[in-house]
């Protein structure tokens, strides 16, 4: 569903922008969304599991620089993904990550 044409225009591609001001929820009756289930028996971890992802994402994201290693290109990065249920990279993507030191240099 989550690649499904009839709901999402440009389906293949990363575009994170398409959720800013949509007005379909992951709480609802809204079959995008279908992994977690909808209505009656949407799932009930739901709110636990996107607080567990998402606390600890943000203090690594707050509390770290990352980089990609030494003489690595972002231009050279491979982002085809395996398939199956979830879209994981087929290689891994390895960063280095510097604790944050907010004082300027």
């Amino acid at each position: 569903m989550g690649r499904e044409p009839k709901y999402w225009a440009n389906p293949e591609s990363f575009e994170p922008e398409r959720f800013e001001n949509n007005p379909t929820d992951l709480t609802g009756n809204h079959f995008e969304y279908l992994p977690f289930g909808a209505g009656r028996r949407i799932c009930p971890g739901l709110t636990f599991g996107l607080t567990g992802v998402e606390l600890p994402l943000a203090q690594l994201l707050f509390n770290f620089d990352w980089k990609l290693p030494e003489g690595i290109n972002p231009d050279n990065l491979n982002m085809i993904e395996n398939s199956g249920m979830t879209a994981s990279r087929k290689e891994d993507l390895y960063l280095v990550a510097t604790p944050y030191d907010p004082s300027p240099e």
